[in-house]
Protein backbone atom coordinates (compact mmCIF):
# COMPACT_ATOMS: atom_id res chain seq x y z
CA UNK A 1 0.00 0.00 0.00
CA UNK A 2 2.85 2.39 0.81
CA UNK A 3 4.52 1.63 -2.55
CA UNK A 4 1.26 2.30 -4.43
CA UNK A 5 0.86 5.61 -2.58
CA UNK A 6 4.41 6.60 -3.55
CA UNK A 7 3.72 5.71 -7.19
CA UNK A 8 0.51 7.77 -7.14
CA UNK A 9 2.45 10.74 -5.75
CA UNK A 10 5.02 10.34 -8.53
CA UNK A 11 2.23 10.23 -11.13
CA UNK A 12 0.63 13.40 -9.75
CA UNK A 13 4.03 15.10 -9.70
CA UNK A 14 4.61 14.08 -13.33
CA UNK A 15 1.23 15.56 -14.29
CA UNK A 16 2.12 18.86 -12.62
CA UNK A 17 5.42 18.92 -14.48
CA UNK A 18 3.57 18.19 -17.75
CA UNK A 19 1.33 21.22 -17.14
CA UNK A 20 4.44 23.34 -16.45
CA UNK A 21 6.08 22.12 -19.67
CA UNK A 22 2.89 22.95 -21.60
CA UNK A 23 2.87 26.50 -20.24
CA UNK A 24 6.59 26.88 -20.98
CA UNK A 25 6.20 25.75 -24.61
CA UNK A 26 3.19 28.02 -25.17
CA UNK A 27 5.17 30.97 -23.76
CA UNK A 28 8.15 30.23 -25.99
CA UNK A 29 6.37 29.45 -29.27
CA UNK A 30 3.05 31.32 -28.97
CA UNK A 31 1.39 28.67 -31.12
CA UNK A 32 -0.81 25.56 -30.93
CA UNK A 33 0.48 22.74 -28.73
CA UNK A 34 -0.46 19.06 -28.90
CA UNK A 35 0.18 17.23 -25.64
CA UNK A 36 -0.04 13.49 -26.27
CA UNK A 37 -0.34 10.73 -23.68
CA UNK A 38 -2.21 7.44 -23.41
CA UNK A 39 -5.43 6.73 -21.50
CA UNK A 40 -4.09 4.04 -19.19
CA UNK A 41 -5.87 3.50 -15.86
CA UNK A 42 -4.10 2.35 -12.71
CA UNK A 43 -0.55 2.78 -11.52
CA UNK A 44 1.30 0.83 -14.21
CA UNK A 45 1.90 3.51 -16.81
CA UNK A 46 5.18 2.33 -18.31
CA UNK A 47 5.89 -0.81 -20.29
CA UNK A 48 7.23 -1.62 -23.77
CA UNK A 49 3.74 -2.25 -25.15
CA UNK A 50 2.50 1.17 -24.05
CA UNK A 51 5.66 2.81 -25.44
CA UNK A 52 5.04 1.17 -28.83
CA UNK A 53 1.42 2.34 -28.83
CA UNK A 54 2.57 5.87 -27.98
CA UNK A 55 5.09 5.80 -30.84
CA UNK A 56 2.33 4.65 -33.20
CA UNK A 57 0.18 7.61 -32.13
CA UNK A 58 3.00 10.04 -32.81
CA UNK A 59 3.59 8.47 -36.25
CA UNK A 60 -0.10 8.79 -37.14
CA UNK A 61 -0.17 12.41 -35.98
CA UNK A 62 2.99 13.35 -37.87
CA UNK A 63 1.65 11.69 -41.04
CA UNK A 64 -1.52 13.80 -40.84
CA UNK A 65 0.42 16.98 -40.12
CA UNK A 66 2.64 16.27 -43.12
CA UNK A 67 -0.35 15.55 -45.40
CA UNK A 68 -1.79 18.93 -44.49
CA UNK A 69 1.57 20.74 -44.80
CA UNK A 70 1.53 21.77 -41.16
CA UNK A 71 4.93 22.83 -39.88
CA UNK A 72 6.21 21.17 -36.71
CA UNK A 73 8.04 23.81 -34.64
CA UNK A 74 9.07 21.68 -31.66
CA UNK A 75 8.82 18.04 -30.64
CA UNK A 76 9.69 16.59 -27.24
CA UNK A 77 9.10 12.95 -26.30
CA UNK A 78 9.81 11.67 -22.81
CA UNK A 79 8.81 9.06 -20.25
CA UNK A 80 7.67 9.96 -16.76
CA UNK A 81 5.98 8.18 -13.86
CA UNK A 82 2.71 8.94 -15.70
CA UNK A 83 3.92 7.13 -18.82
CA UNK A 84 5.07 8.27 -22.22
CA UNK A 85 4.29 11.83 -23.23
CA UNK A 86 4.93 13.99 -26.25
CA UNK A 87 4.72 17.71 -26.85
CA UNK A 88 4.38 18.92 -30.42
CA UNK A 89 4.14 22.62 -31.16
CA UNK A 90 2.68 23.28 -34.61
CA UNK A 91 2.17 26.29 -36.81
CA UNK A 92 -1.57 25.89 -37.33
CA UNK A 93 -4.84 27.02 -35.83
CA UNK A 94 -6.34 25.26 -32.85
CA UNK A 95 -9.47 24.04 -34.68
CA UNK A 96 -7.53 22.54 -37.58
CA UNK A 97 -5.39 20.62 -35.10
CA UNK A 98 -8.35 19.57 -32.96
CA UNK A 99 -10.05 18.12 -36.05
CA UNK A 100 -6.90 16.17 -36.92
CA UNK A 101 -6.39 14.76 -33.43
CA UNK A 102 -10.03 13.83 -32.88
CA UNK A 103 -10.15 12.17 -36.31
CA UNK A 104 -7.26 9.94 -35.22
CA UNK A 105 -8.91 9.23 -31.85
CA UNK A 106 -12.23 8.41 -33.54
CA UNK A 107 -11.03 6.42 -36.55
CA UNK A 108 -7.97 4.40 -35.55
CA UNK A 109 -8.38 1.05 -33.79
CA UNK A 110 -6.17 2.30 -30.95
CA UNK A 111 -7.71 5.77 -30.96
CA UNK A 112 -9.58 5.10 -27.73
CA UNK A 113 -6.24 4.67 -25.98
CA UNK A 114 -4.77 7.87 -27.48
CA UNK A 115 -5.17 11.13 -25.57
CA UNK A 116 -4.35 14.16 -27.71
CA UNK A 117 -4.87 17.40 -25.83
CA UNK A 118 -4.82 20.51 -27.99
CA UNK A 119 -3.82 23.71 -26.21
CA UNK A 120 -4.15 27.07 -27.91
CA UNK A 121 -1.68 29.95 -27.78
CA UNK A 122 -3.60 31.41 -24.81
CA UNK A 123 -2.79 28.20 -22.88
CA UNK A 124 -6.45 27.06 -22.97
CA UNK A 125 -7.37 23.47 -23.66
CA UNK A 126 -9.43 23.15 -26.85
CA UNK A 127 -12.67 21.23 -26.39
CA UNK A 128 -14.19 18.61 -28.67
CA UNK A 129 -17.48 20.50 -28.40
CA UNK A 130 -15.83 23.41 -30.25
CA UNK A 131 -15.87 21.29 -33.41
CA UNK A 132 -19.32 19.85 -32.76
CA UNK A 133 -18.27 16.57 -31.14
CA UNK A 134 -19.61 14.99 -27.96
CA UNK A 135 -17.47 14.03 -24.99
CA UNK A 136 -15.47 10.85 -25.42
CA UNK A 137 -17.34 7.64 -24.66
CA UNK A 138 -16.21 5.14 -22.06
CA UNK A 139 -14.21 2.17 -23.35
CA UNK A 140 -16.73 -0.24 -21.84
CA UNK A 141 -20.14 1.42 -22.01
CA UNK A 142 -21.95 4.26 -23.76
CA UNK A 143 -21.58 6.78 -20.95
CA UNK A 144 -19.12 9.65 -20.97
CA UNK A 145 -15.56 8.52 -20.19
CA UNK A 146 -15.24 11.35 -17.65
CA UNK A 147 -18.43 10.34 -15.84
CA UNK A 148 -17.37 6.69 -15.64
CA UNK A 149 -13.89 7.70 -14.49
CA UNK A 150 -15.19 9.96 -11.74
CA UNK A 151 -17.71 7.43 -10.46
CA UNK A 152 -15.28 4.51 -10.90
CA UNK A 153 -17.99 2.59 -12.73
CA UNK A 154 -15.46 0.06 -13.98
CA UNK A 155 -12.47 -1.59 -12.34
CA UNK A 156 -8.93 -0.92 -13.49
CA UNK A 157 -8.61 -4.57 -14.50
CA UNK A 158 -11.76 -4.39 -16.67
CA UNK A 159 -10.43 -1.29 -18.43
CA UNK A 160 -6.95 -2.76 -18.88
CA UNK A 161 -8.44 -5.98 -20.28
CA UNK A 162 -10.27 -3.89 -22.89
CA UNK A 163 -7.12 -1.89 -23.71
CA UNK A 164 -5.09 -5.06 -24.20
CA UNK A 165 -7.90 -6.47 -26.34
CA UNK A 166 -7.64 -3.38 -28.60
CA UNK A 167 -3.85 -3.73 -28.71
CA UNK A 168 -4.07 -7.44 -29.61
CA UNK A 169 -6.64 -6.64 -32.30
CA UNK A 170 -4.24 -4.08 -33.80
CA UNK A 171 -1.36 -6.59 -34.10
Amino acid sequence: MIKEKQVLEQILDAREKRAEKQRELINIYQNTLISFTLNIPGVEKQNPTFTNIHKKGIELLEEELSKQNIKLLCKIVQTTADGDEAFLVVDAGQWVIKRITTAIEESHKLGRVFDFDVINKNAEQVSRSGIGLHLRKCLLCNNSAKACGRSRSHSVSELLDKIYELIDYEK
